[in-house]
């Protein structure tokens, strides 16, 4: 599937309100939630939970701990521990969720994740 044209005015609205973005920051289809929006943790479940109640979008197989890292983190640590080893750091890396897999999420009614990446 590729990535959807264009962002909905309805999703744009959603995402700017619940994440405190002016219409002047830059929002687009590529944008990360984390990366770029900065959105971790409990305010990530409590968008993501909000996102499929208004979108109507089933869950599907969405996976909190793939996409974004719980407040419950690894501990200092285990964080000094992956920058020094390649297997434990693989372990704490996360897929971006992007407003294009929200639109595309939209657009199709599920958290379908094979079908949501970027292709």
């Amino acid at each position: 599937m590729t990535q959807p044209s264009a962002l909905s005015a309805e999703l744009e609205k959603f995402v700017r309100a619940r994440i405190g973005l002016s219409s002047t920051q830059a929002l687009s289809l590529s944008s990360s939630l984390e990366r770029d929006l900065g959105l971790t943790g409990d305010d990530a479940a409590y968008f993501m939970e909000a996102y499929f109640e208004q979108f109507h979008v089933e869950v599907g197989d969405f996976d909190f701990p793939r996409y974004f890292v719980e407040e419950s983190a690894p501990g200092p640590f285990l964080l000094l521990a992956s920058l020094i080893f390649k297997s434990v750091r693989k372990r704490y890396e996360r897929e971006p969720v992007t407003v294009a897999m929200l639109q595309r999420a939209t657009d199709i009614g599920i958290w379908d994740s094979a079908r949501l990446r970027i292709q």
